[in-house]
């Protein structure tokens, strides 16, 4: 077999397989998580996310707002340094926002099926 039946054979399956991928993998929600910090977001965003009677008390009277907890446990950045994560039966992370949330810091109490936020810290680093 020359060798411009074989670059052709395999051009062929080549694009045969690029085709499959476009048609059924388009449109999934497909995403590698490499690293530990987008894994444990990824894992507190696939529960349920509970509030502990302090912050439910900060919310009622409008001290913080969902959309600010909410970005932080989906963009945050993940502190392991003062992180818990050999507990048993939770694990506790420190999790603390990006850009204009980066003075605000929450500690999520990460369980099997649910996590919970525990705690809002203000740093004021002015």
């Amino acid at each position: 077999m020359k060798f411009i039946q074989r670059l052709s054979f395999y051009l062929g399956g080549v694009s045969i397989g690029l085709i499959f991928l476009v048609f059924f993998l388009t449109g999934k929600r497909t995403q590698c998580t490499w690293f530990p910090e987008s894994r444990v977001l990824a894992d507190i965003g696939k529960k349920s996310i509970r509030l502990s009677p302090e912050l439910r008390e900060m919310k009622e009277n409008k001290e913080i707002d969902d959309l600010t907890l909410q970005l932080i446990l989906k963009y945050g950045d993940v502190d392991f340094s003062k992180s818990d994560t050999d507990a048993t039966p939770c694990s506790y992370y420190y999790i603390s926002g990006r850009e204009e949330l980066e003075n605000t810091t929450l500690w999520v109490k990460n369980c099997d099926r649910f996590a919970v936020v525990e705690k809002v810290i203000y740093n004021d680093n002015d």
